[in-house]
């Protein structure tokens, strides 16, 4: 386990997935276990079998919300957008950490993106206030929110949004370029 996770943590996926299989086969009902076979699944962009592994994790522990947004975007990517709105419901009641809210969030509004729903996608990452000391969460959720509005043909919003990301943050993602592209120079 110690070396799957060291493989997990350098992000050798596939690595991480062959010193999981014989684990799997013995301790296959072993939460922590079923959680880095999930996660490992995810980053492979094996969408159910991520999905089957983090839901035993989450039947064990139904109030831990540490994987939720991990969960949600495996249902997204398998389009079971039924099941990606139950999971934001549930991760909103519990309201846990900031960042794992505002991965949550993403998401759910990209699962909404898919769909075609741009005004909902931008609706769900639309919330509170100008925060006093900006954290992580909120350069994250600035960024997509400024891609939402980028495609939904608001340029103006997205260049402001994106404006805000470098600022805080001149070398997260790709935002110099998004930037550019906007117009700024």
């Amino acid at each position: 386990m110690g070396a799957a996770l060291d493989a997990y943590d350098r992000e050798r996926w596939r690595d991480a997935a062959k010193l999981l299989t014989p684990l799997l086969e013995d301790l296959f009902l072993v939460l922590d276990v079923r959680v880095i076979a999930g996660r490992v699944d995810y980053k492979l962009q094996r969408w159910r079998a991520a999905a089957e592994h983090l839901e035993f994790a989450r039947a064990g522990d139904p109030t831990d919300m540490t994987n939720m947004p991990v969960l949600i975007d495996c249902y997204r990517a398998l389009r079971q957008y039924d099941l990606v709105d139950q999971l934001w419901e549930e991760m909103k009641v519990v309201s846990p950490h900031p960042m794992m809210m505002a991965e949550g969030r993403v998401a759910t509004a990209m699962s909404y993106a898919d769909r075609g729903d741009l005004q909902s996608a931008i609706r769900i990452m639309t919330h509170g206030g100008e925060p006093s000391h900006v954290q992580p969460h909120h350069v994250l959720e600035w960024y997509v929110l400024a891609d939402l509005h980028d495609r939904a043909g608001d340029p103006v919003t997205a260049k402001r949004l994106f404006a805000k990301v470098a600022k805080a943050n001149p070398e997260f993602y790709d935002v110099t370029a998004r930037l550019a592209a906007l117009g700024d120079e």
